[in-house]
């Protein structure tokens, strides 16, 4: 490939798109896969946090706090059944509850100047 010189001698490739496009393209990946690194140590770490603040609970859990969480389940099988086993229905309304919540933390967030 035979290069042009500019008038301070600089070397520029003819092809300088073409060579930029796959030079960033080798880049990214290099830039991925140290992401990928990175962010499965930070999934060991919280999957180890998660593990003691489990154990954790589980160690303090009464009786009858654990008889809520089943009947709060149970609440979500019932839930299923009234809208007739309609999974599609029971998933919207989880994601609009799901959506509610975030929008309170998102106004906490903001008011406490988080975001």
């Amino acid at each position: 490939m035979r290069r042009e010189r500019t008038q301070k001698n600089a070397k520029v490739p003819r092809n300088s798109a073409k060579e930029t496009r796959k030079n960033a393209k080798v880049r990214s990946t290099k830039v991925n896969a140290r992401l990928v690194r990175q962010w499965l140590r930070g999934q060991k770490v919280m999957n180890k946090i998660t593990q003691a603040e489990r154990r954790a609970w589980l160690q303090q859990l009464t009786v009858e706090a654990a008889r809520q969480v089943f009947d709060d389940l149970h609440g979500n099988a019932d839930d299923w059944k009234k809208f007739g086993g309609n999974m599609d229905a029971l998933e919207r309304r989880r994601v609009l509850e799901k959506a509610q919540g975030r929008c309170v933390f998102l106004r906490v967030a903001r008011r406490q100047g988080l975001l």
